[in-house]
């Protein structure tokens, strides 16, 4: 059985990362719309800025997956595990995730967009500011 490369299993990732991290935003724009905050349209700002920049990074991530042609599709979820399988190169490998690490991945991911931005942009798991 093949086995992914690093760059197919790092742009496998971060697609699966970054799907998750805009399903959450788009859901949280909408609660924090209707959310009684004294002044929400800073944040509702914050979340629609980082949308669009995700989009971006989506849609070079996706253009990067077509050229080497690397598809990823879910499969099944409950509350525990997330699987998907993997398609590259004519093969087809099945990925498991806890979906406890899949949440703390994207909350990750999203508090460094929003605080460390500059960062982000080298894809998932930034490396840490300088303090």
């Amino acid at each position: 059985m093949a086995k992914l490369t690093v760059e197919e299993e790092r742009l496998s990732e971060s697609f699966i990362l970054y799907e998750l991290m805009r399903r959450v935003l788009e859901k949280d724009l909408v609660k924090m719309a209707q959310a009684p905050v004294k002044l929400k349209d800073p944040y509702i700002h914050l979340v629609e800025q980082t949308l669009r920049d995700l989009s971006k990074k989506l849609h070079d991530t996706k253009a990067q997956m077509k050229r080497l042609n690397i598809k990823v599709e879910l499969n099944e979820h409950d509350e525990t595990f997330s699987e998907y399988t993997i398609f590259f190169r004519g093969y087809a490998s099945t990925a498991k995730y806890l979906n406890v690490h899949l949440r703390n991945q994207v909350a990750k991911q999203i508090e460094a967009w929003f605080l460390h931005r500059s960062d982000f942009h080298n894809g998932p798991n930034p490396s840490p500011p300088p303090h």
